[in-house]
């Protein structure tokens, strides 16, 4: 998702790209970097949370079952400082963003995976960054794309968070976690998320109707992306605002995680109507 989403931006959002700017090496590094800094930071999160994950879905525990903890911390850490080496590649500011982002990733496995909301946004805000760190590499990328794509990131991926807690939530109690599940129950955490997506689903549509003068000339252009944005996304949207209040079991939360994932990939996918 992350290459997908950086290769999409970078080509889609930038008036002067063309396919060879997407196979040139700094472009190559910076692409590596992110991936390896987001490896590293599942990584780290298997490691610390191996007891909870044991719980939660046993069958998808690799740490100390079939990797000994060692060769884990080793691979973490390895993953890190490879990706802090090619960041340094691309510019000081790119580098510093990396390690930004690894510490925060590290934080957030160590101390904030079981606050009350707190990793939730960490997790959303890391992800916003995916497109963000492009601006640092590419000034030339058209600034209102990045910031509403990555706005787009950050709330899709703070509803799947609060999803996914809410699908552990059994397994989370056992280990001392307050998430927003555990604080204030299943109930008062779908009405919060189903707030939330109706917020998400506003900005969409009002970003739909905001980058109108960008098309100007482009006037079917921007008809066909009208209706993909209604039809791909909102629509989806809509029928999971109906799941999200109907969910009750683990499963229907397993199925609106997935869902989320669904409608930020079509909503990225959305970026090519802005090559014209």
């Amino acid at each position: 998702m992350i290459l997908f989403t950086q290769v999409f931006a970078f080509y889609f959002l930038n008036p002067y790209a063309d396919w060879h700017d997407l196979l040139r090496f700094r472009f190559l590094a910076l692409v590596f970097c992110t991936v390896l800094v987001a490896a590293a930071g599942y990584i780290i999160n298997d490691y610390i949370d191996v007891k909870i994950d044991m719980a939660n879905k046993p069958s998808n525990v690799l740490v100390g079952v079939r990797i000994s903890r060692r060769k884990t911390i080793f691979a973490h850490w390895f993953l890190t400082f490879l990706a802090a080496f090619f960041s340094l590649i691309i510019n000081l500011k790119v580098f510093l963003l990396v390690i930004i982002c690894s510490f925060l990733l590290w934080m957030y496995s160590e101390y904030f995976k079981k606050s009350y909301l707190a990793g939730n946004i960490m997790v959303a805000m890391l992800t916003s960054f995916t497109l963000l760190i492009l601006f640092l590499y590419d000034e030339n990328l058209y600034w209102p794309g990045i910031v509403s794509y990555s706005i787009f990131a950050f709330f899709t991926t703070l509803e799947r968070e609060i999803i996914k807690d809410t699908e552990d939530i059994r397994g989370d109690a056992k280990f001392n976690s307050h998430t927003l599940p555990i604080r204030l129950g299943v109930r008062k955490t779908k009405d919060i998320l189903l707030y939330l997506h109706l917020f998400n689903a506003t900005l969409i549509f009002a970003f739909a109707f905001y980058i109108q003068p960008y098309f100007k000339n482009h006037v079917a252009t921007y008809l066909v992306f009208l209706i993909y944005i209604l039809l791909t996304v909102l629509l989806p949207m809509a029928a999971m605002a109906w799941f999200i209040k109907t969910a009750d079991v683990k499963q229907d939360f397993s199925k609106l995680s997935r869902f989320a994932k669904i409608v930020m990939l079509l909503g990225i996918m959305s970026m090519v109507f802005w090559k014209i």
